[in-house]
């Protein structure tokens, strides 16, 4: 099975972002890698190139093509979500056949991996290419998120303000705690993890579709807290 944007939806909740929205949205699991094989797609390292050590190389194709695949899934999911409600509320009523709505469960989770096949293949995409990209793209769109929710810069601008306002005691005390904001918040914006696991051109990649990603990500998160 390959990682999915319920994945990715997962990453996005321990952001801090949409709090509320995720609070109220179902727990899907994690799915299973395949197991470790050299990766379609991947390419050999040639000198200079700015990707980490065997990480997935994200090509403009292959991330246009992920866009792609993400509101396709958006599409099976929203239908899927709906028909399952209709299943979870009979059985919370009572008033209908447990174990026909117990089949229909399950065969609302297999549509669901089918719908996954479906949306896959029709980007053209292999299994080790949504697995390479989801890992890239989660990385640098919850890291971006992350910023964004703990609004880091803007804290930061507010304790230097507080900071010229205070005795030159207090400066000194206050200085080692600016000190370790300002490279926290520098690694958060230049996305410093990210780059260190997945290289510059990964990174710079994925941030050339940065806006429909965040789009993506924000339209999952309404799907998954709908009431």
């Amino acid at each position: 099975m390959r990682r999915s944007l319920w994945v990715l939806c997962a990453a996005l909740f321990l952001s801090g972002c949409k709090k509320e929205q995720a609070s109220e949205a179902p727990r899907p699991a994690e799915a299973a890698r395949p197991s470790e094989a050299p990766l379609e797609g991947e390419q050999a390292e040639e000198p200079g190139a700015e990707f980490a050590p065997g990480a997935y190389t994200v090509t403009k194709e292959k991330l246009d093509a992920y866009v792609g695949y993400q509101r396709k899934l958006l599409e099976a999911y929203d239908a899927l979500l709906k028909d399952m409600a209709g299943v979870q509320g009979r059985l919370k009523d009572g008033g209908s056949d447990m174990k026909a709505d117990l089949n229909a469960s399950m065969k609302l989770i297999e549509s669901k991996a089918k719908a996954e096949e479906a949306a896959r293949k029709e980007a053209g995409l292999s299994e080790q290419d949504v697995n390479g990209l989801s890992e890239v793209v989660t990385d640098v769109m919850g890291q971006r998120q992350l910023a964004q929710a703990l609004q880091s810069e803007e804290e930061l601008k507010k304790l230097e303000e507080l900071q010229a306002k205070l005795t030159p005691e207090q400066r000194e005390e206050l200085a080692p705690q600016l000190a370790t904001m300002r490279e926290r918040n520098e690694e958060l914006q230049k996305l410093t993890e990210a780059r260190r696991t997945h290289g510059d051109a990964n990174v710079d990649m994925v941030l050339t579709r940065e806006a429909d990603l965040a789009k993506n990500y924000q339209d999952m998160l309404s799907t998954f807290g709908r009431k």
